[in-house]
């Protein structure tokens, strides 16, 4: 791993590390260097690199590492299995450790601390938390942050009995694979393993994903009066909606009560939407229905599209789908305001392409439309 050459009273030495400590020592020796190698300090000889793992290697040696450290150092990466080996390659190539003292506290709970708690089988490979995040995203070649991966889109598996409590504690749908790194991170450390739910606390804290963007769906709003003559609901004018918008607006909040729909949403769309609401908005002289939803990740085109459907069984047969049964007080009388008609043209769309429909019905003068 490492080649060490060694200068003393004109007399030279290269050394090939690792080497048991008692070898390298007689080596020294033979050159009439008698110090003990605890005393022999990186500065005293020239360090050189015999691979790639190496150079990574010696970016972790310090100017007062001794020469025993990085013996010693080198020897115990020897003495890892292959897996085991492999793992300290990738976190010392990630740089995880800050200098060998680091690399030695990370070690000393034994080899199960390569692997940390838990196994990740994400995108069709697996990786052992914690590990460095470059390391992640080296493994799972993904442009998302880990941070709005959620953990219902992988696979975890544990490794230990800590793994099996964090996996417990975790919440598929909010957790992310770098909160479950951040728990492994924080279940090394002696003094935080007691208790999982606590360090998944303080992970989400370090690990608090925020959505990416928001994204708009729009349809249509159908208003009607109970006429007593013919005993029936006759579908009437939408001017009245906007004349009475914020009547129809309370009673929209009062419907919903503030419940966010994501829990709601098909397992493969949950973890893309951090809410989901229904609200209505005023545009070009009409009150439309609006869904707001806030991603955590871009959606793709059919995901988009899978969504509008869902909306819309969400306006018929979800929870808007009584809305329009009950009456809404208003100056003009008592307004029923439904967001789906089966017997009339009804739509569910998402931004850009409801402003060009809206627009183009107010060309044509349809819905009470008014000049923007």
């Amino acid at each position: 791993m490492l080649a060490l050459d060694i200068q003393h009273n004109g007399r030279g030495l290269s050394i090939v590390l690792p080497l048991p400590i008692e070898t390298l020592a007689g080596e020294l020796r033979a050159i009439g260097i008698h110090e003990p190698l605890d005393k022999i300090i990186r500065a005293d000889f020239l360090l050189r690199p015999t691979n790639e793992l190496g150079e990574h290697f010696m970016r972790m040696v310090q100017p007062d590492d001794s020469l025993q450290a990085i013996a010693a150092a080198s020897r115990e990466f020897e003495v890892l299995d292959g897996d085991s080996r492999q793992a300290l390659v990738d976190l010392i190539k990630a740089d995880r450790f800050r200098d060998l003292d680091h690399m030695a506290d990370f070690l000393q709970y034994g080899l199960e601390s390569l692997y940390g708690m838990i196994r990740l089988d994400y995108n069709g490979r697996s990786i052992v938390l914690p590990a460095p995040l470059r390391v992640l995203y080296d493994r799972f070649g993904t442009e998302r942050s880990l941070g709005e991966i959620r953990l219902a889109e992988a696979e975890l598996a544990p490794v230990s009995e800590m793994g099996r409590q964090l996996i417990a504690a975790f919440q598929p749908y909010s957790d992310t694979i770098a909160t479950a790194n951040v728990a492994c991170q924080f279940a090394q450390t002696p003094d935080l393993r007691a208790g999982a739910e606590s360090i998944l606390a303080a992970a989400r804290n370090v690990q608090a994903p925020m959505p990416t963007e928001t994204m708009n769906f729009y349809c249509p709003l159908y208003v009607s009066q109970y006429d007593p003559g013919s005993e029936e609901y006759e579908q009437i004018d939408r001017v009245y909606l906007a004349r009475n918008e914020d009547e129809i607006r309370a009673a929209l909040q009062a419907w919903t009560d503030g419940k966010d729909r994501v829990e709601f949403l098909d397992d493969n769309l949950q973890p893309k939407i951090a809410s989901l609401n229904w609200e209505i908005e005023r545009f070009g002289g009409g009150v439309y229905g609006k869904a707001v939803c806030e991603l955590r990740a871009p959606l793709t085109d059919s995901e988009q599209a899978e969504l509008a459907q869902w909306l819309s069984f969400d306006t018929s047969d979800g929870l808007l789908d009584n809305f329009g049964e009950y009456p809404i007080k208003t100056g003009d009388g008592d307004l029923y305001v439904s967001f789906f008609q089966y017997d009339g043209e009804t739509y569910m769309l998402p931004e850009d392409e409801f402003r060009a429909q809206a627009l183009d019905e107010q060309a044509q003068g349809f819905g009470g439309m008014e000049a923007m």
